[in-house]
């Protein structure tokens, strides 16, 4: 069983990821011709790569996934969710952004990801300290490096706020800091773009208010709709078995854990805002949130009968993405 093999103490797993993720130079294989989507985001001229040089697109994200899969399980150990080390919070990393990368190519949306795992990283660290100023202005750098890149990421601000109530009395400084670290990446790009560019227009997303949902579902295929509804219902059973969990019973643990529900929380929250903003529902914003949870159900499978079917439908699924963009099969639209 690959979940029981990837729960062991076992770290030459790791070096499994790597193979797993050549999976996303499979279409280019094949000569899938990448669809040109239009910029939403300042930095969605680097994806424009994917289209131009599809083999550049697959080794960037060969080398982001790979990296951001180790990096995320040493957080994730690092922060003691489990009992003891355990190696499938890589591979779920690797899988999901394999799959979500094969649907939306996108660069900036997988870097985001990774400022994600390091601004979780610092939020963690902040624990019965004297003082929290330095982890708290980190974390607000790294999730304001996230949302450059992933601008609907905004939610994650007043997110950071929540945790910093929730985890610390009450501190004036303690309130600004994150702040001023969220804000830290957004004034020196639009300081560069000044001073470069010689341009005050600087955006974060071209908004489009609507409230009409009927073209977000027509232009998707059957199998990017199964990828998603099997991401709300992981989503559903994986936070509910986080919250409801009885091993985590240190304050330190539930201290973490209610962190990750808020930033599952907050990227719900950008996902609707995705949908509001922009008419266009961008699920896979739920991005390392998913991830978080996923990782505690699927490591602790033994606990629940959902967890190993779902991780399996997860695969067929993925394989599904797979075979599908490299055109052996046709795309069934909704």
């Amino acid at each position: 069983m690959i979940l029981r093999q990837f729960s062991s103490n076992q770290p030459y797993l790791l070096f499994v990821l790597p193979f797993v993720n050549l999976l996303v130079f499979v279409p280019v294989l094949f000569g899938y011709v990448i669809p040109e989507v239009p910029q939403q985001f300042p930095f969605d001229i680097i994806n424009l790569e994917c289209v131009l040089t599809p083999w550049l697109g697959a080794a960037a994200a060969w080398i982001i996934i790979t990296l951001g899969g180790i990096l995320f399980n040493w957080v994730y150990n690092r922060h003691e969710f489990h009992n003891g080390p355990t190696y499938v919070p890589a591979l779920i990393f690797s899988n999901l952004f394999t799959v979500i990368f094969l649907l939306n190519h996108s660069i900036t949306f997988l870097l985001a990801q990774i400022f994600l795992t390091m601004g979780a990283n610092r939020l963690l660290e902040v624990y019965r300290q004297k003082t929290a100023l330095d982890p708290y202005f980190r974390a607000g750098f790294w999730f304001g490096l996230a949302a450059l890149c992933f601008p609907l990421y905004l939610t994650l601000l007043p997110m950071l706020l929540v945790a910093v109530i929730f985890t610390r009395g009450l501190n004036f400084r303690e309130y600004i800091m994150p702040i001023a670290g969220f804000a830290f990446p957004f004034s020196y790009c639009f300081a560069a773009q000044y001073l470069l560019m010689d341009n005050w227009n600087f955006y974060l997303f071209k908004r489009i208010i609507s409230l009409n949902t009927q073209d977000n579902w027509m232009i998707h295929s059957y199998s990017k709709l199964s990828f998603y509804a099997l991401c709300a219902l992981s989503l559903l059973f994986s936070m509910q078995s986080l919250v409801s969990s009885g091993d985590l019973n240190t304050n330190k643990n539930r201290n973490s854990k209610w962190i990750i529900v808020f930033m599952c929380f907050a990227m719900l929250g950008s996902v609707t805002a995705g949908w509001l903003f922009l008419n266009h529902l961008i699920i896979e914003g739920v991005g390392l949130g998913l991830i978080f949870c996923l990782s505690y159900w699927y490591s602790n499978y033994r606990m629940s009968l959902f967890a190993p079917i779902f991780f399996y439908i997860s695969v067929a699924i993925s394989l599904w993405i797979l075979i599908e963009q490299t055109q052996l099969i046709p795309v069934f639209q909704w």
